[in-house]
């Protein structure tokens, strides 16, 4: 019998750094000024680590590490962004937010060290989910990046149990949360399908799956 949890939570990270994942609405923009034509627009998903580096009474610091956005298969050209940055939080009237990133883009073919800095200082979700958009600021007249960054934490998988007399699973993580849907696939390639509605709880039991079935595995779809 085989059991496995795959979440979206990138590589193994340290006890220090929370994995964050990108949600829908997560896009990056490769804009040409000089040439006027229509930008293309491709929607992003990855994962990136969050690491608090200081804090005072008035602003939060964090670092973004293990960047790795890329596109889907359908989505054209196969960016791929990969890099750090600083993430910042806080203020004395407002709580307004700043982001800072070191990122090397490419499309597939060509390869930029793009340093990128957020547009606006608003914060529109509630921690710790985060949106942010930030434009690279050493373009060119022949191109510029955008990136929407939409983000929650990884959800962490509490325990997988096996019940041998049913077949059923029962499955538990911490959701952080957020909206994430549970779906199972028979290899870990997939294809997967989903086995719950989108939701914000944090436990499933998965009825009677084993018995047509030794091996599953599953995975959290964050919304």
């Amino acid at each position: 019998m085989g059991l496995w949890m795959a979440t979206a939570s990138g590589d193994a990270q340290t006890p220090s750094v929370q994995p964050y994942v990108l949600l829908s609405g997560s896009k990056l923009a490769d804009s040409c000024p000089i040439c006027g034509r229509p930008s293309i627009i491709v929607p992003l998903t990855g994962t990136f680590g969050l690491q608090l580096l200081d804090q005072n009474p008035l602003l939060t610091r964090y670092e973004l590490t293990n960047i790795l956005f890329h596109t889907g298969a359908t989505s054209g050209l196969p960016y791929q962004v990969l890099g750090g940055g600083v993430y910042q939080v806080g203020g004395e009237v407002a709580v307004t937010q700043e982001l800072f990133l070191n990122a090397e883009i490419s499309n597939g073919s060509t390869i930029v060290n793009a340093m990128c800095v957020s547009t606006n200082g608003a914060v529109i979700q509630p921690w710790p989910k985060i949106q942010v958009q930030v434009n690279q600021t050493n373009g060119t007249a022949a191109q510029v990046y955008n990136l929407t960054l939409v983000a929650v934490p990884a959800p962490q998988v509490r325990s997988i149990r096996p019940d041998l007399q049913t077949g059923s699973v029962l499955l538990q993580w911490d959701e952080n949360g957020s909206k994430f849907q549970l779906e199972r696939a028979p290899n870990v390639a997939g294809p997967y399908s989903a086995v719950t509605p989108i939701t914000t709880n944090s436990s499933f039991t998965d009825m009677g799956v084993l018995t047509n079935s030794a091996q599953f595995f599953y995975r959290l779809h964050p919304f």
